[in-house]
């Protein structure tokens, strides 16, 4: 944010505040209490308030007056905040269509709470083993959330609140659906296949997961396939059922991403298998 002055157009509420620069564009502020006493003509110097975010986008400004108008200044406010830890713990300021979409979608979670709606999060699994740490910033928000209206957001809140941050800092959406997509629909493979019931606090299960999105995302070269066929020979012997499930995910993920995996993605992979299922027994 650039630090130059701003005159007020118009103090929304205590925290709050439309102003206007001197090249006449107009930019919505908010954090707490800057439009506390504010009136129109008033100097504003954003630099002056802690933890102040700006919306300089027209769209963005008019989604958040319709929110204005649904949820409570105090609410809105306690959300900002979290965010604004958000933003402290990640090192850099949340896109604004990002910033909102979060704000939305946090006070959509306290209303659901209120509710007692039953909220189902089929990527919460993967979610938390991919973005680990991320997940831990998303759950400290939630928590500031829960210290300040007494409401504790389910854990599946948490998993979207983490895909929210996320987003933010690789700006690749569609992407990252895809990966999560591929990792669902393999979990839920090697569930039914291995007759398991997967447990998410399972380090096992962590490891499957992480040997899941390497191949997606960072595939080993193929280069000498010769011994690790030797090893596949005996697997594919010792461990037929693990074989079988490593050989139709590896297939899925060469088909959905266009691609050619190593022979010893498999040889790993089936090991991962063989280790998940004797923990999980």
């Amino acid at each position: 944010m650039k630090n130059e002055g701003y005159k007020v157009q118009k103090p929304l509420n205590n925290n709050v505040v439309i102003a206007e620069n001197h090249a006449g564009n107009e930019v919505m502020f908010i954090g707490k209490g800057i439009g506390f006493g504010m009136k129109q003509g008033d100097p504003f110097e954003a630099t002056s308030y802690d933890k102040v975010y700006s919306l300089i986008d027209v769209d963005e400004q008019e989604k958040y007056r319709h929110l204005l108008a649904k949820e409570s200044e105090e609410t809105l406010l306690i959300i900002h905040e979290s965010i604004a830890n958000i933003q402290d713990e990640v090192g850099f300021q949340l896109d604004e269509s990002v910033h909102f979409a979060l704000t939305q979608h946090l006070a959509l979670a306290l209303q659901r709470t209120r509710d007692a709606t039953d909220i189902q999060n089929p990527f919460l699994t993967e979610t938390k083993w991919l973005y680990y740490d991320t997940y831990q910033i998303a759950e400290r928000a939630v928590a500031f959330i829960a210290d300040k209206t007494g409401m504790r957001l389910p854990e599946a809140e948490v998993g979207f609140v983490t895909l929210h941050i996320q987003s933010s800092m690789h700006r690749e959406t569609s992407s990252q659906s895809q990966e999560q997509e591929i990792i669902s629909r393999s979990l839920a493979y090697i569930e039914e296949k291995l007759a398991l019931t997967i447990n998410e606090y399972n380090p096992a299960l962590r490891r499957v997961v992480q040997h899941l999105k390497q191949m997606i995302d960072d595939p080993l070269p193929q280069g000498d396939q010769c011994a690790a066929k030797e090893y596949i020979s005996v697997l594919k012997e010792e461990v037929p059922l693990c074989y079988n499930v490593t050989r139709n995910i590896m297939r899925m993920i060469e088909k959905t991403m266009d691609t050619s995996l190593s022979e010893w993605e498999a040889v790993q992979f089936i090991l991962y298998l063989k280790i998940l299922t004797d923990v999980s027994n």
